[in-house]
């Protein structure tokens, strides 16, 4: 996972080195934009966000964490990270070549001329033709709830919420009948 971070600067060798040796985590600067890149286990990606969260700011107090960076690619970038040619790439997002596979996922968007995409849902299609890089990330879905939590606030608020709680029993009142439910 990459995260958009602020509050560290990049050119502090102390904060950058912890970061490394602790959590083997990259702090740096991409197109004037202080990222964070950690590989993390978690249960789901929001587990494995919370834990990269924790950890940093355990060995970086000062860092904020403002976002999850969305990896943009273009057929340039899908050719560079699938060992491909860009026009080999082309002819696979225009339906050309693996005809049996699904449709090529809906571009994110346009800049310029050139199309791109999450690299997250490009690496999944890819999986179905062994050309994706085996790593495991984020869905949309998840990408926005990480965030959605990101905005909330400081890590207290990162920490468990409902849906991430293991259930626990709960006595409550409903329609004069004392009922006792997992939540």
């Amino acid at each position: 996972m990459t995260f958009m971070v602020a509050g560290v600067d990049v050119d502090d060798d102390q904060a950058v080195g912890t970061l490394m040796e602790e959590l083997d985590a990259m702090l740096f600067r991409g197109a004037g934009v202080d990222l964070l890149s950690i590989v993390i286990d978690g249960e789901s990606a929001i587990d494995a966000a919370r834990r990269a969260y924790i950890g940093a700011r355990t060995h970086a107090p000062g860092i904020v964490f403002k976002r999850l960076d969305r990896d943009l690619v273009g057929i340039p970038e899908i050719a560079e990270r699938t060992g491909r040619s860009r026009q080999n790439i082309a002819q696979v997002v225009a339906g050309e070549r693996h005809t049996d596979a699904p449709p090529f996922p809906p571009a994110e968007g346009v800049v310029g001329r050139t199309r791109i995409w999450l690299w997250a849902e490009v690496n999944s299609w890819l999986k179905h033709l062994g050309m994706d890089d085996g790593l495991a990330r984020p869905t949309r879905e998840e990408m926005t709830e990480i965030d959605y939590r990101l905005q909330q606030g400081n890590l207290r608020k990162f920490q468990w919420v409902q849906e991430d709680r293991p259930p626990q029993k709960k006595r409550c009142v409903s329609g004069g009948i004392r009922r006792e439910t997992t939540i």
